[in-house]
């Protein structure tokens, strides 16, 4: 499927998708250094470049004139800005501008009528004013376009698909009405809420002991590898497990074990991995919790101080700050991404992004194809 991306960063859900055997023919952020990294290793091998620039300016045309701004494709996908919506932030309301962005992407599927759409945000979404939020951004979603759309939703963790990281996020799906009888979406019961009903089949479980033959970072970097050199087979879904057996979660030791233990900026054989200077001083707060080897990580965010440093979480061994490179480890990222800009910059690209391995298993659940297209 060809899909059109918002709010792209430096593209973990996109390259998710890509690896699932989806072409990206379109992308947009406001970051430039995120924008960079975009090119630098997703834009470049697909033949476009992701285009920089402030997106409510970028649409604030007529929808003819978006129309042919943007190609045609048959997903929109993004991870629309979160800071309102977080639960970190007390004072989140649809007060904040930043929480309206979301019309921009609506204005789109408007105006491109895609097949399918898939959108990401912060687990505090769902809550915010009692869940009036969310529906409100379902229903407008729901009359969207020419035919309209059938939504559903969930809350799924990264840990559950490989991810070696607690990483709760909201999950939403569209399928065009007209296209129902082509394609379902998967579904799980409804317990209280009519709309959570999507279904994502998990890789991995906190109850299960059986150990993955195969590390998180090992499995990236070979897709990665196949589509890279054009050896992808768009039609194979690599990383689907074997019966319904799952593994048990993957953990810090599973990610960033083989690292250097100090950080390495010179190493061309290990990218970025250097980072914050700021002290690890354990105390029980964000970003001043003690990681463990045998646990996953707790969730890597994209908000620091100046430097970046304060909700870096700390090394296992407590004596820095994960580096650049270990953070990308965590949120899945291939081992040959390069992030673009200084320390804080790279730390808020990796923290803002959509685990990689999280989005390819969301991404299976959009077919390749329309049969009978």
């Amino acid at each position: 499927m060809r899909v059109i991306s918002f709010f792209s960063g430096a593209g973990g859900m996109d390259l998710g998708f890509t690896l699932a055997g989806h072409q990206i023919v379109w992308s947009n952020d406001f970051d430039k250094y995120a924008v960079q990294t975009y090119n630098e290793n997703i834009g470049k091998y697909w033949g476009h470049e992701s285009v920089l620039g402030d997106i409510t300016k970028l649409l604030s045309k007529p929808f003819e004139e978006i129309d042919k701004i943007i190609p045609d494709g048959d997903v929109v996908i993004g991870g629309f800005p979160c800071q309102g919506f977080s639960i970190a932030n007390v004072n989140r309301s649809m007060e904040d501008e930043k929480n309206y962005l979301y019309l921009e992407l609506l204005k789109v599927i408007h105006v491109k009528n895609p097949k399918f759409f898939v959108l990401e945000n912060v687990k505090g979404l769902e809550n915010m004013e009692k869940g009036q939020v969310l529906n409100m951004i379902l229903d407008d979603l729901e009359k969207a376009g020419k035919y309209g759309y059938t939504v559903c939703y969930d809350v799924l963790n990264a840990y559950n698909f490989g991810v070696p990281q607690n990483r709760e996020r909201v999950i939403i799906v569209g399928i065009r009405n007209d296209l129902k009888d082509k394609h379902i979406i998967p579904q799980k019961a409804a317990v209280k809420n009519i709309r959570k009903t999507l279904f994502v089949k998990p890789t991995h479980s906190k109850t299960s002991e059986l150990e993955e033959p195969i590390k998180p970072w090992e499995k990236v970097n070979y897709l990665y590898d196949l589509w890279t050199n054009g050896e992808l087979d768009i039609n194979k879904n690599y990383l689907a497990n074997k019966g319904d057996e799952l593994y048990r979660l993957s953990t810090l030791r599973d990610a960033i074990s083989d690292l250097p233990l100090e950080f390495e900026p010179d190493n061309k054989e290990i990218l970025n991995h250097t980072g914050s200077l700021c002290k690890v001083n354990i105390n029980n707060r964000v970003g001043n919790r003690a990681t463990l080897w045998d646990k996953y990580a707790p969730t890597i965010m994209g908000r620091g101080s100046g430097t970046g440093g304060p909700l870096i979480i700390p090394h296992p061994l407590q004596h820095r700050r994960l580096s650049v490179r270990e953070v990308a480890r965590i949120q899945t990222f291939p081992d040959k991404f390069v992030f673009k800009g200084n320390n804080s910059a790279c730390y808020r690209q990796i923290g803002n992004a959509v685990p990689v391995l999280m989005a390819y298993h969301i991404a299976k659940l959009i077919p390749i194809k329309m049969r009978e297209e």
